[in-house]
């Protein structure tokens, strides 16, 4: 790629894809990249993190392509008809040197249309398991940048030779680990183990109440030694406040979400959480033991991902189908109980970091040569 070219980066429709986005974005700014400007969803996340990240954007529709033949098929091609007239004129009017997307539905029109326009591609895909859109655009790209080394077997044989091992980028300011000022920030007892239970994300209302219900089954002497921060999601927020209330007695702290993840990382000594490979690979840096309870419909991804951390003993791994507050209990228990085991774990998952995952990527669009 030319010194100074533009890069337009496709990547909505959630923090896990866009989060990984502006933390290339950041990268290709300290090189010899032009101008960065984002692709993004409808939705008022997308449009919050690209206000608040100071990048020029445009948005296409927040589609979804049914998993099964019905009418919504006719209403998504129709959307998407319509997005590819829209990625046309962005890539007409902003002419960008390089492409990259991040996979999800926005990739698909912008990564197609720059194709037409022979315009080089980065395709990243970030589970192990490559998702439909990017199963089609990787034929399209010039790289195709991975963030597990299994992805390889998934890849079809002509794509196999595209394929780059990246990892996943994160933020810069996720580069900052300090337990006693996470402690300070949720105004937490630094002597108290602190568990940080990430439920926010899309479908989490059942690892979110399973949970609070293992903690009352705890024995009261070994609750009296933990503590709680809790991340809900804005539609649980309220149960779950008056769930904890019901508990009596107990250190916790209950948000809809935080800015600033990097706070509650630092803050924890476990992490309970669903397993997209943004919130995984933040971990793997900060070295936090991890109870994974995959996301189950989400076409296998979250599964994928939390087994190959669990195979490599990186992560406890607890199917949603068997989760019971019981077994949840058990398995803190366990824990709490084994400094050990939380010793190793958090030796395993240190294994899986990828702090230069950002530059990596950035070197795979900046070396693109023009078709």
């Amino acid at each position: 790629m030319k010194s100074g070219a533009r890069v337009l980066i496709a990547a909505g429709g959630s923090g896990g894809h866009i989060f990984p986005a502006i933390a290339l974005a950041n990268a290709l700014k300290s090189g010899k990249a032009g101008e960065v400007r984002f692709v993004g969803s409808n939705k008022a996340l997308d449009r919050r993190i690209f206000d608040k990240e100071s990048f020029r954007y445009y948005l296409l529709s927040a589609n979804k392509l049914p998993y099964k033949a019905s009418s919504g098929l006719i209403i998504f091609f129709a959307k998407l008809l319509l997005d590819i007239v829209k990625a046309f004129f962005i890539i007409v009017s902003y002419r960008p040197g390089a492409v990259v997307g991040f996979g999800g539905y926005v990739s698909f029109p912008v990564v197609f249309v720059s194709h037409i326009f022979r315009i080089p591609c980065v395709v990243h895909e970030q589970n192990v398991v490559p998702g439909r859109a990017n199963k089609f655009l990787f034929k399209y790209a010039k790289r195709i940048a991975i963030t597990f080394e299994e992805t390889r077997k998934f890849l079809a044989p002509a794509d196999i030779s595209k394929a780059v091992l990246t990892g996943n980028p994160i933020r810069r300011e996720m580069f900052k680990d300090d337990r006693s000022s996470g402690i300070t920030r949720f105004g937490l007892d630094k002597n108290k183990f602190t568990v940080l239970v990430i439920g926010g994300s899309q479908g989490a209302h059942f690892l979110n109440k399973t949970f609070v219900q293992a903690v009352s089954l705890l024995d009261e002497k070994l609750r009296s030694t933990m503590q709680v921060i809790h991340l809900t999601g804005v539609k649980d927020y309220e149960s779950m406040m008056r769930s904890y209330q019901r508990l009596g007695p107990f250190e916790h702290r209950v948000h809809s979400f935080v800015d600033r993840m990097e706070e509650a990382y630092s803050a924890s000594d476990l992490i309970v959480t669903r397993s997209g490979a943004s919130a995984l690979f933040e971990i793997a840096f900060f070295g936090r033991p991890m109870i994974l309870v995959p996301y189950p419909f989400a076409a296998s991804h979250q599964t994928e991902n939390a087994r190959v951390f669990s195979r490599k003993g990186a992560a406890i791994e607890i199917d949603e189908g068997s989760l019971t507050p019981g077994l949840f209990k058990e398995t803190l228990t366990g824990l709490l109980n084994n400094s050990s085991r939380l010793k190793k774990l958090s030796e395993e998952v240190r294994l899986f970091s990828a702090p230069e995952a950002s530059e990596k990527l950035a070197r795979e669009v900046l070396d693109l040569e023009e078709i």
